[in-house]
């Protein structure tokens, strides 16, 4: 059974199909207009008025959650080819043994960078471009005024000192308790550390 809702149609058809797809406890595949990531596989968790709460998914492996725009799904597939990826994952025990999402209000950039400080600590904020994409993993320090702030990890695993500031606007992708995003946060060293 395929339910797709392609590019060109309203924001509402989208919805109705991503809510479908909680209800039914489905995986979908995203189709984004944000560049960096063009599609997003998952499980939609919670629908906000403007954000979209998704269990990630890659390579048959369950892998932290994220929170898109709606703004930028074009189109959602939830095919045959998206029931084959939840049959394997419910078959190999990989849903049973993920964890579940703690709380994450869905009302603005502010509400979610303040759940995912307060539970995960550790997260990636990425401002996707047509040209590229900045790309900020970090521990949350927090959000002011219309910014998040975060203590920057570099590739090397030294945790800066000072706040880096991204505009909240800015905002296309938040992810956290990915297992990558985990590792750097519970490995990297402070800048001070020699």
């Amino acid at each position: 059974m395929a339910d797709e809702h392609d590019a060109g149609a309203d924001l509402h058809g989208i919805t109705d199909t991503l809510q479908r797809a909680i209800d039914r406890d489905e995986n979908v595949q995203l189709v984004r207009d944000a560049g960096t990531h063009p599609t997003w596989n998952g499980f939609p968790l919670a629908l906000g008025d403007e954000l979209l709460l998704v269990r990630s998914l890659h390579e048959f492996a369950v892998n932290g959650f994220a929170v898109l725009r709606l703004r930028d799904v074009t189109a959602v597939h939830s095919t045959d080819a998206e029931r084959f990826f939840e049959r394997v994952l419910r078959a190999e025990g990989a849903l049973d043994e993920a964890p579940s999402v703690k709380a994450i209000p869905l009302r603005s950039w502010r509400s979610v960078l303040e759940a995912v400080r307060l539970h995960y600590r550790y997260a990636i904020i990425e401002c996707e471009r047509p040209d590229g994409a900045d790309f900020f993993l970090g521990e949350l320090a927090g959000v002011e005024g219309d910014e998040a702030t975060l203590h920057y990890i570099q590739v090397n695993g030294m945790r800066e000192s000072g706040l880096t500031r991204v505009p909240l606007d800015d905002i296309t992708l938040v992810r956290f308790d990915e297992r990558y995003v985990n590792l750097f946060g519970r490995y990297a060293l402070g800048e001070d550390h020699h």
